[in-house]
């Protein structure tokens, strides 16, 4: 907990400093403060041992949020996001910058299903919730549309089409 308020404070600094740290900065303190980890950690019924396939879907769900809150994000005055700094680093543009971090989550994808084909002793009923984690985040997220801020827009069509408007059998 302690390095989760350290990490914060950190995000903070930047913030009201207006400093954007190097890319792999970013990401290094963004993958520690993300809440992803703890959501992929408790289908291990509470345990705090990550996980290959864990740190996987919390790079997934933080390049994809990453991504699809950029705009809200700059509209804020926020300058260390991660398409920022991405951007500054490699002296690029935002669509190149957004095709890098598309291009993190589609390499984190591979490496999460790879993983899950492996055997395990940890059972498969105990894995699962770790890709469905990113899944949703994935359609939370889709074609960069910000689901989590404007729900009524992106998941108010998937929650009615799977409760409301369902196939009746």
């Amino acid at each position: 907990m302690k390095e989760e308020v350290r990490n914060y404070f950190i995000e903070s600094t930047w913030f009201i400093e207006g400093y954007m740290p190097p890319v792999s900065g970013y990401l290094g303190n963004a993958l520690a403060t993300t809440t992803y980890y703890y959501l992929a950690t408790t289908s291990y019924l509470g345990m705090k041992s990550a996980t290959e396939q864990d740190l996987t879907s919390v790079i997934i769900c933080r390049v994809i949020d990453d991504t699809a809150t950029y705009e809200v994000e700059k509209s804020r005055g926020q300058i260390a996001t991660g398409v920022e700094c991405c951007m500054r680093d490699c002296g690029v543009s935002t669509k190149e910058a957004m095709d890098k971090f598309r291009k993190m989550a589609e390499t984190a994808w591979k490496d999460l299903n790879e993983g899950l084909l492996r055997p395990t002793p940890v059972s498969a009923e105990f894995l699962t919730p770790i890709p469905n984690l990113a899944r949703i985040v994935e359609v939370t997220y889709i074609h960069n549309l910000d689901g989590y801020t404007h729900p009524e827009k992106v998941l108010k069509p998937h929650i009615n089409a799977l409760l409301v408007d369902s196939i009746e059998i």
